[in-house]
């Protein structure tokens, strides 16, 4: 097989010497008559594409007539290929970094000669992918590939125009030439297009698998999280609802304390007024105990003298019965008289002895009394001051039971604002957790 190739490129070698000899130059058009060739293409894109730059069999005959001058300048073609791309910096560093240039030559002679050979079938297609494929994989653009193909097209041109001068000839093998490099270029655009294509398409997998991840956790975590904030939410609401109940019954309880608190300063101020009259009634009978002493003591005076009286009657009466008794018959009833008065100035006497006893007595319950009224009167004073304390307590109590009443009826109303907060946060919550459930659907979706 080898050796029948290697005598027909001989061959044609030969012939293409002969032509170039003898410069009969239309014998190009009747050699490639003669060529054998085969087109057997079954992808539909690349059938489109060749009708559509109207690539036939004969434009392939034409083609492999050009194989021996394609091996005579080989090396001149993938000099000028990669010569263009090596000029620019990071293609040279792409290139170095995954192979050499010595071996990518030695490839592109390769794939160059190919191109000539005469076949184009799914070998063919599949090597041109492998070629597009691999310069992919190292991040060689195409528009860098396009370009270089281009500078090897115009060595090709430029070579063909040297060896052929006759136009009728030029001009088919030329066109020729320009569909067979406009297919390489549109079958490895399309290679680069299919692997762009697969890696977007990796990636939008890989994106979509990692959304689909992504929103899946954020659904469950949304989920949770509505779970969560509607169970606070419930247990604020139910909280809410008994401060609420509380705050309704503070209220209630501070009205009772303040009637409470009013009743009992009501009655503080009877109570004040009341000690005030004890208060009064204390001094007037420290007074009238005070009166009564001095009346007393009057008293006293007066007995002393009466007292001082008595005794004078009782010795006039004693001398009276003396000188009834000298006097004989005749003094007997003024000795009666004298013994009745004597009798009188006794009792007298004895009376006197028994109010001075009461006086003194009296003298020992008036200062008693007067002790005792004092430590009322005492008594009473502190229980004036402590009760006027009292009653700036009380008035303390009512103003601070209006202040919380007020306070209360304020947290009232905010708690009534803040039950309507959490009621819109409970339609909220609800919203989130039917959001939560439909992208937890759209994450289930292929």
């Amino acid at each position: 097989m080898e050796t029948r190739s290697y005598s027909f490129r001989r061959c044609q070698v030969g012939l293409f010497d002969l032509l170039k000899s003898n410069k009969v130059e239309k014998n190009w058009l009747e050699l490639a008559k003669d060529m054998d060739v085969i087109i057997n293409i079954q992808d539909p894109l690349v059938i489109k594409q060749m009708k559509m730059i109207d690539f036939t069999e004969d434009d392939l005959r034409l083609i492999k007539v050009l194989q021996p001058l394609v091996e005579e300048n080989i090396d001149q073609f993938a000099e000028a290929f990669y010569s263009s791309i090596l000029k620019v910096n990071h293609l040279k560093e792409i290139i170095e970094s995954h192979s050499t240039v010595d071996k990518l030559k030695k490839t592109l002679r390769i794939h160059i000669i190919e191109m000539f050979n005469g076949r184009i079938d799914q070998g063919y297609l599949d090597k041109r992918y492998l070629v597009a494929k691999a310069h992919y994989r190292i991040g060689l653009e195409p528009a860098w590939y396009m370009g270089a193909f281009q500078n090897l097209q115009n060595v090709l041109r430029s070579i063909v125009f040297k060896e052929l001068n006759n136009l009728e000839v030029l001009q088919p093998i030329l066109l020729a030439l320009t569909k067979i490099i406009s297919l390489e270029q549109q079958i490895v655009l399309e290679a680069y297009e299919h692997e762009n294509m697969e890696k977007l398409n990796i990636q939008f997998q890989n994106g979509k698998a990692d959304l689909k991840n992504t929103m899946s956790n954020v659904s469950k975590g949304l989920l949770e999280l509505a779970k969560g904030t509607e169970d606070s939410v419930e247990t604020l609401s139910s909280n809410m609802k008994d401060v609420n109940q509380t705050t309704l019954e503070s209220k209630e309880q501070a009205g009772l304390a303040k009637n409470f608190a009013n009743e009992g300063q009501s009655q503080l101020n009877e109570l004040l007024d009341k000690m005030q009259l004890i208060e009064e009634y204390t001094g007037n009978m420290i007074k009238s105990i005070h009166q009564l002493g001095e009346s007393t003591e009057k008293i006293s005076s007066v007995i002393y003298i009466v007292q001082s009286i008595a005794e004078q009657t009782n010795l006039l009466a004693l001398n009276s019965a003396i000188e009834a008794a000298r006097a004989g018959e005749h003094g007997r009833g003024f000795a009666v008289v004298s013994q009745e008065v004597r009798k009188l100035a006794e009792q007298t006497q004895n009376s006197l002895t028994e109010i001075h006893e009461l006086i003194s007595t009296t003298d020992d319950y008036k200062e008693h009394v007067l002790e005792s009224l004092k430590q009322v009167e005492n008594a009473v004073h502190l229980g004036t001051e402590a009760s006027k304390h009292t009653n700036n307590s009380f008035q303390h109590i009512v103003q601070s039971t209006e202040q919380s009443g007020s306070i209360v009826l304020s947290v009232q109303e905010q708690i009534e604002e803040l039950m309507k907060v959490v009621a819109s946060l409970e339609q909220i919550t609800s919203k989130v957790t039917s959001a939560a459930k439909e992208l937890n659907e759209a994450a289930t979706l292929d």
